[in-house]
């Protein structure tokens, strides 16, 4: 008889069971508000980055023209906007606008003058 106890009384509780609700600890969170519906949120701003300047680097000159940058350039042709107006055997003349670049080559590789040309 107690098996049959058992069993009516777990046939009796089973509907109790089954729409019990369970404890859910993030329940009372509070939910963050946001714009957007999917609950993302905005990306940061960019960040303005500065350009990068590299300097122009005069390796070798020969047979009139010039190894600039890692590249060989005779004159007229395009050096990071620059036009390379002469080639001497010691300096390139670069020319950027109205103003005009000596670049020497060798060991120093310093920028010999500039000036503004008409």
């Amino acid at each position: 008889m107690s098996k049959f106890s058992l069993f009516i009384t777990l046939l009796l509780n089973v509907p109790l069971l089954m729409h019990a609700q369970m404890y859910d600890p993030f329940a009372k969170t509070a939910k963050t508000k946001s714009s957007s519906p999917l609950g993302l949120l905005p990306p940061p701003p960019m960040m303005a980055s500065e350009p990068i300047i590299i300097p122009t680097v005069v390796s070798a000159i020969m047979n009139n023209k010039a190894f600039i940058n890692g590249a060989w350039y005779a004159i007229g042709d395009k050096v990071d906007n620059k036009e390379v107006t002469y080639i001497q055997n010691n300096f390139v003349g670069l020319k950027e606008g109205n103003r005009l670049t000596m670049i020497s080559v060798g060991s120093n590789r310093r920028v010999l003058g500039t000036k503004d040309v008409p």
